[in-house]
């Protein structure tokens, strides 16, 4: 477990050395000795600079052994291949704190990566808490501990607030710090990571939670490199209400490409991301402005008490355009009570809509008080949660409107938002907001604040009532699981055979189709009239994986001659296609088949967060659609109903157009049972996919189809316990060679670094070893999925 320098040391400094100090103030390596200067920084601030005696009338040091005392804190400006000496000198002298502005290191490759991971090893052994290399530094408001350049600060010291910054990037902080005064949001810590040599996005944001005067956390991400960190930080931020509002790029391949040359890091997919951020409560940012909007609520006295909102207008258009867009957030717009209706009729105009949205026309620009009196009385309606009002041009009125509605939020535990467009005067919104009423400059960025903030609401409370369902118990066969990975792994092979992969799935408990391996024609006759039905032949060999390319497969035979016949085929072909092909011999399977919805769960090890579950339409809608939707493991059985219901196809699941439901019940059963089993398999298990999934009502019997699973150095899927049975489906399998696969890396990302485009339909890869199954089908339909 990675052990963190203490951060006190970096954010509480007595003492500063900013080595390589200016004489020219505004230069970055002599701006930080301005604002330290400048901006009453208590504690003694030590220029360093063998080129000087003193800067601005203050004594210069040549080196850092020349200041008398200690020092806790150092910035250092020095050219790249001067730092590493330098942060040797600071071990020396027992400085445990850094933050090396400089850049020039793994951000550009080649030797910059080499004295990057000099950096790290001279903080490793001092037990430096290192800021960078390659940013723009860090704020600590209340102490006015300015180790930055950054321009943000030339407008002035910022007041110090309730709120923190955490930020991979440099130069868009340093907008966001010099914009923070005029959106109405005061930071307590204003950081930027580098390249997080040492101290990492997720470091920082487990300080700052703790800091009981920070009551919520922005964020500006590419890549969380310790993601499952990050998850416990996240879920943390949520226990106690702090939110965590984050601005992720990276969301396209073209973001991505520009975040690995910005950062030097990987981005992650962005799916899992999502995830991530919505199982823990993240408040995802799309712009800078939401950024802002979403903080400016989460500052506010009061949460959204649920999801039922009355929007109260000047301009009905400006309400519908706000109900149109809360819906897209699940806000709800329900009607008032009747006692409510009937005290409003009192009040308002006769031609005004007693409605939701509520129009109250141009009626308020002469009675100004008709706005407050309204919110008053709606205030008190059990159906309303939320309050948004949406306020125009009102001449001569708007500092008496504020003041109203001012007086009308503090006399409720309810939220009360607010829309001005254009806005008012810079003091009154602002007053507002100090009165706990958030203020946003457009109807659409309000109602998207508010909507957005309610699933956090939602989310906590899922997370705080949730029982979570017991663990799956590990088989009493894991002994001989172990064997044949060993086996395989011993052997060199680069693949497992479907007998072994199968043998694998049952020491499971997953059903596989009734048959087995038969290695003469005559064989295979007896196994076929074994079973009911047509039968499926195919190969089971290491060596031939693409079953449908070489031509190994055979489906829907009836007859004893043409069982017996398909042998020699399959023979004749596999040996044709690879004459070195190792063959163990042929599988003679039953046909699982009937009338179905093809559906898709797999789980896989992500590169940052480790374990996650995939859900979607299965077949070919997963390559064609990309419906689909993922969440981090474990999940609990209300997740995995809720991933299902993500989907844009959920309707076809359900009894849509005269096909009844599917058992979808069913489906979280094996969903929530996919993602244990991926958790405790993580060091094995890569990759496991199960396409499509069937739901059957056998009394003695279930079957599993296009099976496909990606391990490390080994295979396992998993069905829902009876009555729940499952049939799980996939086809052949696509290979990836050693050298393009990375592992944790998902094939569900079509684009991935390392890979190249492959059908979903069916698919097989490992670390050391490459299996797939082929389609069956039985005569006997089961239960549509």
């Amino acid at each position: 477990m990675k052990k963190t320098p203490d951060l006190k040391n970096l954010f509480h400094p007595r003492s500063v050395a900013l080595i390589g100090a200016s004489t020219e103030q505004n230069k970055l390596s002599g701006r930080p000795f301005r604002f330290f200067r400048e901006y009453g920084y208590a504690g003694k601030v030590y220029p360093v600079n063998p080129k000087y005696s003193e800067i601005a009338g203050v004594r210069c040091f040549a080196k850092l052994s020349d200041i008398p005392g200690e020092v806790d804190l150092a910035v250092i400006t020095l050219p790249a291949t001067a730092v590493p000496e330098a942060l040797a000198e600071c071990g020396t002298k027992g400085v445990k704190a850094a933050a090396i502005i400089s850049s020039g290191f793994a951000e550009v490759g080649g030797e910059g990566s080499r004295l990057q991971e000099e950096l790290r090893r001279v903080a490793s052994e001092n037990g430096i808490a290192l800021c960078g290399p390659n940013c723009s530094g860090f704020v600590y408001f209340p102490e006015r501990v300015t180790a930055t350049f950054s321009v943000g600060l030339d407008g002035g010291f910022p007041e110090s607030g309730l709120a923190a910054f955490i930020s991979q990037s440099g130069a868009l902080s340093s907008y966001i710090l010099g914009a923070a005064k005029e959106r109405g949001l005061a930071f307590r810590y204003w950081i930027t990571t580098g390249n997080e040599c040492v101290l990492s996005f997720t470091d920082y944001l487990q300080y700052l939670l703790e800091d009981p005067e920070v009551q919520l956390v922005l964020g500006y991400l590419e890549d969380a490199r310790d993601g499952e960190a990050f998850q416990a930080a996240a879920r943390r931020a949520l226990v106690l209400d702090k939110p965590l509002i984050i601005m992720k790029t990276g969301r396209s391949e073209a973001g991505a490409k520009a975040s690995i040359s910005h950062t030097g890091s990987l981005a992650g997919a962005d799916e899992v991301y999502q995830a991530v951020f919505s199982q823990n409560g993240v408040l995802r940012a799309e712009s800078l402005d939401e950024l802002f909007d979403l903080a400016m609520l989460a500052q506010a006295p009061r949460r959204p008490r649920g999801k039922r909102v009355q929007v109260v207008s000047i301009s009905g258009a400006a309400g519908i355009l706000m109900a149109d867009v809360g819906n897209d957030f699940g806000l709800e717009f329900t009607d008032l009570s009747d006692s409510t209706k009937d005290e409003l009729q009192k009040i308002m105009p006769t031609f005004a809509s007693i409605a939701n949205p509520m129009d109250v026309t141009a009626e308020a620009v002469a009675r100004p008080g008709l706005l407050s009196q309204a919110a008053e009385v709606i205030l008190k309606d059990p159906n309303v949660d939320n309050l948004v009002m949406f306020f125009g041009i009102v001449p001569g009125a708007h500092e008496k409107l504020a003041a109203a509605i001012a007086q009308v939020a503090q006399g409720t535990d309810k939220l009360v938002v607010m829309t001005w467009f254009p806005l008012p005067r810079t003091d009154i919104w602002i007053n507002l907001a100090r009165a706990g009423v958030p203020v946003f400059s457009e109807p659409v960025r309000g109602i998207r604040a508010l909507g957005k903030m309610a699933q956090y609401v939602a989310t906590r409370e899922r997370v705080f009532s949730v029982q979570l369902a017991p663990e799956v118990k590990g088989s009493n066969l894991e002994p001989e699981i172990e064997k044949i990975l060993d086996r395989a792994k011993n052997q060199g092979r680069k693949a497992l055979s479907e007998v072994e992969a199968k043998e694998l799935l049952k020491a499971w408990g997953l059903a596989v189709p009734h048959g087995g391996l038969a290695r003469s024609a005559a064989e295979a006759r007896s196994l076929a009239g074994d079973i009911a039905g047509p039968v499926a032949l195919k190969v089971s060999s290491p060596d031939l994986l693409h079953k449908t390319e070489a031509g190994v497969i055979r489906l829907g035979l009836k007859t004893p001659e043409e069982v017996e016949l398909a042998f020699d085929e399959i023979i004749e072909k596999a040996q044709k296609w690879n004459p070195e092909a190792r063959l163990d011999g042929i599988l003679v399977e039953a046909m699982i088949g009937g009338e179905t919805r093809e559906v898709i769960v797999g789980a896989r090890q992500d590169l940052r967060f480790g374990p996650v579950v995939t859900f979607g339409l299965g077949g070919i809608f997963v390559e064609a659609i990309r419906d689909f939707a993922v969440w981090p493991a474990p999940l609990t059985l209300d997740e995995a109903r809720e991933m299902i219901r993500k989907i844009r196809g959920y309707r076809t699941l359900t009894d849509f157009r005269g096909r009844p439901a599917a058992d979808l019940e069913a489906v979280a059963q094996v969903l929530w049972r996919v993602g244990q089993i991926a958790c405790r398999w993580r060091q094995q298990i890569a990759e496991l996919e199960i396409n499509p999934l069937f739901r059957a009502f056998y009394s003695d019997a279930h079957y599993s189809r296009n099976i496909s699973l990606m391990y490390r150095y080994a295979a396992i899927a998993a069905v829902a316990p009876s009555p729940a049975d499952v049939i799980a489906c996939a086809g052949e399998s696509w290979r990836i060679s050693p050298t393009a696969y990375s592992p944790g890396l998902s094939v569900l990302i079509q684009t991935s670094v390392g890979m190249w485009p492959v059908s979903l339909r069916c698919k097989v890869f490992f670390r050391n070893a490459v299996f797939g199954f082929s389609p069956t089908y039985t005569n006997t339909p089961p239960k549509s999925i």
